[in-house]
């Protein structure tokens, strides 16, 4: 029969793929890997892990496993958490996640209120796109979650929206739109854009909006974070969509213009998620309770 460390070592091979690092990961021995990866086969009884070149992949067989092994290897740590909750009330940890706008320019303000109320509480924040923390937070990989989106629906999660935000056009001083006081499609055609990453809820919303008003660009530039096409326009390299939130310093410092667009398909909000299924510890409940009260 499997055992726990056997199913953590399938879910992070999958991961990682490097039995070096799986074993630092827990602090074991390559061979201790190496034997319970054996073991866990010989339970299963098909082949679960293929090497190539120094790497691990799941077969299909353990592809399937995984599926299961990462659920329990998740409860188990959930249930770990939530003993340790209860025996040191206000102590342990707490994992959020937050998409890259609210984690940049709205999550260090609650933190530090978090850290007068809680001191004694390990706050881990994990940034990634708006669909990943949605995903994580009904996987139940995290306590809660902060995103940025246009809406959310969803049956499985309780959403509290905390601020309005939007995006708008982002333009440099000195560039031929600064001054224009009404923007319209006809003055957005054939310029240069920065723009997210295709995974972030921004690029999509960009997109479904560039779609509608049959804009076309000279090129596009795609960068990773809100940060580096806000350099990338303060050095003139183009035009972009971005947060209203994101660019309040840059535009109180003047090296950058934002401007609505009063488009409906660019309003979004930063929201609070929950999975309305977790099991919720007294730490949880209060942090929920925190985070529903503020308002911005």
């Amino acid at each position: 029969m499997f055992n726990l460390q056997q199913l953590k070592i399938l879910v992070l091979l999958a991961e990682h793929k490097k039995l070096t690092v799986v074993a630092g990961l827990l602090n074991i021995k390559q061979p201790s890997v190496t034997f319970h990866m054996k073991k866990l086969e010989q339970a299963a009884g098909v082949p679960l892990f293929i090497q190539r070149h120094k790497l691990i992949f799941l077969t299909e067989e353990g592809k399937a496993l995984h599926h299961f092994a990462s659920r329990i290897v998740s409860w188990t740590e959930e249930a770990q958490q939530v003993l340790s909750d209860y025996a040191h009330f206000k102590k342990g940890k707490i994992i959020v996640g937050s998409s890259n706008t609210p984690a940049t320019y709205f999550l260090p303000k609650l933190l530090g209120k978090m850290r007068e109320v809680y001191p004694e509480v390990n706050i881990i924040v994990q940034v990634k796109n708006s669909p990943q923390i949605v995903d994580m937070v009904k996987k139940f990989e995290i306590d809660f979650g902060l995103v940025a989106e246009n809406k959310i629906v969803d049956p499985d999660l309780v959403i509290t929206p905390l601020v309005n935000d939007e995006l708008g056009l982002v333009v440099y001083p000195g560039h031929r739109l600064a001054d224009v006081e009404k923007i319209g499609p006809e003055h957005l055609q054939n310029e240069y854009w920065i723009l997210r990453d295709q995974d972030s809820s921004s690029r999509r919303m960009m997109e479904v909006w560039a779609g509608q008003q049959l804009i076309e660009s000279k090129g596009d530039i795609e960068l990773g974070t809100t940060e580096a096409i806000k350099r990338a326009v303060i050095c003139r390299l183009g035009i972009s969509l971005l947060s209203r939130l994101a660019v309040e310093d840059e535009v109180r410092n003047g090296q950058l213009i934002y401007k609505s667009l009063d488009s409906g398909l660019l309003s979004r909000g930063i929201f609070f998620i929950y999975n309305k299924n977790r099991f919720m510890t007294p730490i949880v409940e209060e942090f929920i309770g925190f985070f529903e009260s503020m308002r911005f």
